[in-house]
């Protein structure tokens, strides 16, 4: 099969679809493709919502009809760069491990058969890339696990984890902005403000950026309460 493909979703939008995997240089193509048609400004143009590997183009139908906007979409694609216009940030995330903010850092570290500072420091060395935002309130979907610490989820979700809590899932690492249900693992937590409805953009997390779950102590949980995640390059105050 050629890709991408184009199909219609519902009658106002376009899916575009690359191939069928989780790789970050097709999701690097997805948004640079979202950004490329944002910055058209068609007139029949709404908004763009894109995952791992398709972009959802959501238009105007009485002003345009479906295979129009195939064929604007289609050369726009043809046409992109290599890199997309809005470079990433990376942030460090300063992240409390173990104990009571990390119920399951014991469950990963014998399912991996590795010990318990063995599991934080791959988690902690690694650099995440952010794919997309979404599920509930801009949590990122984060990419870059080690094969190592890949750990099937719990057979029974929690009803309840706090917000910052950081883990695994399956193969994914994960950070929940929200209080929510979860059957991933966690291994640690952090107490930086992920998501705040009151401030536009909610956060200042976007697809594409970097994470690093840079290791604290709890008493260092008081000077990062509440406040929010801070680029790599500037000092946490």
């Amino acid at each position: 099969m050629f890709f991408p493909v184009y199909q219609p979703a519902g009658d106002q939008a376009v899916l575009v679809s690359y191939e069928e995997r989780i790789d970050p240089k097709i999701n690097e193509r997805v948004r640079l493709l979202s950004e490329a048609i944002s910055q058209q400004r068609f007139p029949w143009f709404e908004e763009t919502v894109f995952s791992y590997r398709s972009l959802l183009v959501i238009y105007h139908p009485q002003k345009i009809h479906f295979p129009e906007v195939v064929e604007a979409i289609k050369k726009i694609e043809q046409g992109l760069g290599l890199t997309p216009s809005t470079l990433p940030d990376t942030y460090e995330i300063p992240t409390v491990y173990g104990g009571v903010h990390g119920p399951d850092l014991k469950r990963v570290a014998e399912i991996t058969s590795l010990s318990p500072k063995e599991v934080i420091d791959l988690y902690s060395s690694t650099t995440f890339t952010i794919y997309f935002l979404g599920f509930l309130c801009a949590q990122p979907y984060l990419g870059g696990l080690s094969e190592k610490l890949h750990v099937p989820r719990l057979d029974n979700p929690r009803i309840h984890m706090p917000a910052g809590s950081v883990g695994i899932g399956g193969i994914q690492a994960s950070l929940i902005t929200i209080d929510q249900p979860s059957g991933h693992n966690f291994i640690g937590r952090t107490f930086l403000c992920l998501y705040d409805p009151m401030k536009i953009p909610p956060t200042p997390l976007k697809a594409g950026d970097r994470i690093i779950f840079k290791p604290i102590s709890e008493q260092e949980i008081p000077s990062m309460r509440g406040k929010d995640p801070v680029k790599k390059d500037k000092v946490f105050l």
